[in-house]
């Protein structure tokens, strides 16, 4: 087996670990520690603002590379044949 066939399993546990740490950076008590002031701007919206779309963006990045990686489906594939 190949080290990319190895590391799907692998990528597809972690997946949902990574994905309850980003939306607990969102929560209390990361999110008031990490994201809640105004100061500093970033491109002019508020770093509260700016915090909360960097880590929408990050899941949605993570998404796309699960989909491309065909991660989740890796199994299903086989079977179409």
């Amino acid at each position: 087996m190949t080290g990319a066939v190895l590391r799907r399993p692998l990528l597809a546990r972690v997946a949902p670990l990574f994905f309850v740490a980003t939306t607990a950076l969102l929560v209390w008590p990361l999110y008031p520690w990490l994201g809640n002031s105004v100061e500093p701007r970033v491109l002019g919206l508020p770093w509260s603002l700016a915090y909360v779309i960097g880590v929408i963006l990050l899941d949605a990045a993570a998404l796309t590379a699960l989909y491309l990686l065909r991660v989740i489906d890796a199994e299903e594939d086989g079977d179409r044949g």
